[in-house]
């Protein structure tokens, strides 16, 4: 629906809307010159023009021109951009619009932190955890290779009393100390964890490795003075002992609560 308006006044309030946009939008034609832009445009053109240029390049070569959105990165800043073809006095124009999406793409990174890590400690929780079992699964049938999960609980004394939660956060800092980079530590209820050790050879590396956790947590204990906190542990191998990642849980903590301490 057109207004009364003249068409000039017309398109200058087109104009002066479009310049108040916050997205980036520029018109470019065959030779890829700026015909139009308004403010946003302008600065992004200003500090991104040859990597602009280059998707109108490539754009040019498609023959499809349905609306497809593609993504840049600038200053640290997401934009999501579309490019579309224009037709005016039987000249061809391409239309550039890029909006900011820096602030969805952190609430999505904070979703996925939130469903992959414990909001305490920062470990993987879980389900990352499971994840990354199930492909150590799989480059150990593909390299012939072992796997370890350790189950721990931090208990005091021989009983289930109560543990501030800025006590088990402190010795969760000083475990991951003990642990090899590669090595997965997850939290898997408010006292429990378990560990994942790839590019195993033996059983006897196994242990080496989760013996290095304990002296870890063991030096702790005596830095802070709670010689009452103790580190229960139990380990599977897999394939060995199994190869379905729930079973092999369940195992390391039947042979963690079975274990002996001291042996």
């Amino acid at each position: 629906m057109m207004s009364e308006n003249s068409p000039e006044d017309f398109s200058n309030l087109v104009v002066q809307a479009v310049m108040n946009i916050e997205d980036a939008i520029a018109i470019f034609d065959e030779s890829l010159q700026v015909v139009f832009s308004n403010d946003s445009g302008s600065l992004l053109i200003e500090h991104s023009r040859e990597e602009i240029t280059k998707k109108i390049r490539d754009f040019k070569h498609q023959t499809e021109d349905s609306t497809t959105y593609h993504h840049m990165k600038r200053s640290g800043r997401w934009l999501r951009f579309y490019i579309k073809r224009l037709m005016a006095a039987e000249k061809r124009y391409f239309l550039f619009v890029a909006e900011d999406i820096s602030d969805l793409k952190l609430a999505e990174q904070t979703i996925a932190q939130l469903a992959h890590f414990d909001g305490e400690t920062g470990l993987p929780n879980y389900v990352l955890f499971r994840d990354r079992l199930n492909m150590a699964l799989f480059r150990n049938r593909r390299n012939n290779l072992s796997s370890m999960v350790a189950a721990l609980e931090l208990c005091s004394g021989g009983g289930t009393s109560t543990i501030e939660e800025s006590t088990i956060l402190d010795m969760t800092d000083e475990l991951m100390k003990g642990i090899r980079k590669s090595d997965t530590l997850c939290r898997f209820s408010r006292r429990e964890f378990l560990l994942l050790a790839e590019d195993l050879k033996d059983q006897r590396s196994a242990s080496t490795i989760l013996r290095k956790a304990l002296d870890s947590f063991e030096k702790w204990k005596a830095v802070i003075g709670e010689l009452s906190l103790e580190l229960k542990s139990g380990f599977v191998l897999l394939p060995r002992d199994g190869v379905d990642p729930e079973q092999l849980v369940n195992k390391a903590f039947e042979f963690m609560q079975n274990r002996v301490p001291g042996k």
